[in-house]
């Protein structure tokens, strides 16, 4: 049988009755112990352990990480690092989808890459896995890594992590990394898209009612979600770094990569028509490989425009007008206010792979 029929066979007998098995354990219960005993047990039957022997485990201030080795061909060029940011809706870590697909990554960008396990809500409340990924950030700065050398990507509620990082860097006045990717991220934690409501019912793996399910775990309080920190597309844009965003045409949180690409004039938007959720990790679908060599091909042209330029610790050699506004209140300890607004977009669909540059 040729291999595109297995594998449009897998997709339409195993994958996507799983992914609706799930979507509906999501929306019915309140228990996330449930939630989690569901994402195991598709974690163990439809993703293979390819990356056996190549993690190593580092401590981080408040948690694990995974260190991939750079591959050895690389010794001899520029040193290279992903800093990945997993998803799993803030509550569940997929070991097996997200090692295997951070490993694929890394191969294929010829770098290392580091996966912090952050601390999972609702044990750790928010803004315990913020926290935890800028701890990973400042690792890799402290393990000799300029800004230039990293790449901060991450999908759903990692995508969320990654951008609010991106955030708080320029913030706090960090190296700034070369360039950032966001695999169907989670922007805006109040769920205000016109997408959630328009894909409801589409999206194979999500429900609006899921994400209250979600929502309640990670942010009890309703006026968390508007903080930048929970919420990126409310933030700061000035001095991001170029941006790669991925999603699909039928997801709920279509809109969140719309608006952000909307606010943000450094972003590239790619829109892929009738793909599910972070489908760039499901490796049996022919979309993912394609979404991979564009996520390497950006990641590349970034380190390539970026090679001959200092290190700085804000946006400025990415072509981002960096605005001395006070940014005072974005992340105070006790409550930031939001800073800036988004107008809901249409969030059309641009086809499979179509390009849409932000700003």
């Amino acid at each position: 049988m040729p291999i595109t029929r297995i594998r449009k066979r897998v997709v339409r007998e195993v994958f996507a009755p799983a992914m609706r098995l799930f979507r509906d354990t999501l929306q019915e219960s309140g228990d996330v112990g449930a939630i989690r005993d569901w994402a195991a047990r598709l974690d163990r039957a439809l993703f293979h352990d390819e990356t056996g022997g190549l993690w190593q485990v580092v401590a981080l201030q408040h948690c694990a990480a995974s260190w991939f080795n750079a591959p050895a061909e690389q010794a001899a060029s520029a040193r290279r690092v992903i800093l990945y940011l997993h998803g799993g809706a803030f509550v569940v870590e997929t070991p097996r989808l997200h090692g295997a697909f951070v490993a694929r990554l890394a191969r294929a960008a010829q770098a290392a890459a580091l996966m912090p396990h952050y601390r999972l809500a609702p044990e750790n409340p928010f803004p315990a896995s913020p926290d935890d990924a800028m701890a990973a950030y400042r690792w890799l700065l402290a393990s000799g890594y300029a800004g230039r050398e990293i790449v901060v990507a991450g999908d759903s509620a990692g995508g969320n992590l990654a951008l609010g990082l991106l955030q708080r860097i320029v913030h706090e006045g960090l190296p700034v990394p070369s360039c950032a990717v966001a695999l169907s991220p989670l922007t805006d934690a109040t769920f205000s898209g016109e997408s959630v409501r328009r894909n409801d019912g589409l999206d194979p793996m999500f429900t609006a009612r899921g994400f209250e399910t979600l929502s309640r775990f990670v942010a009890p309080d309703d006026a968390i979600r508007t903080w930048p920190l929970a919420s990126p597309l409310f933030g700061d844009m000035a001095g991001l770094p170029p941006l790669l965003l991925q999603v699909g045409s039928s997801e709920l949180l279509l809109d969140d990569s719309v608006r952000f690409a909307q606010r943000h004039p450094g972003a590239k938007l790619q829109v892929w028509h009738d793909m599910p959720h972070v489908f760039p990790l499901f490796d049996f679908l022919p979309e993912s490989k394609a979404a991979l060599g564009q996520i390497v091909q950006f990641i590349d042209a970034t380190r390539a425009r970026l090679a001959d330029t200092p290190d700085k610790p804000t946006g400025d050699d990415h072509g981002t007008e960096v605005q001395r506004a006070d940014r005072e209140g974005v992340f105070p300890a006790d409550r930031p206010e939001v800073a800036g607004s988004a107008q809901p977009g249409a969030g059309r669909d641009l086809g499979q792979g179509h390009d849409q540059e932000g700003g």
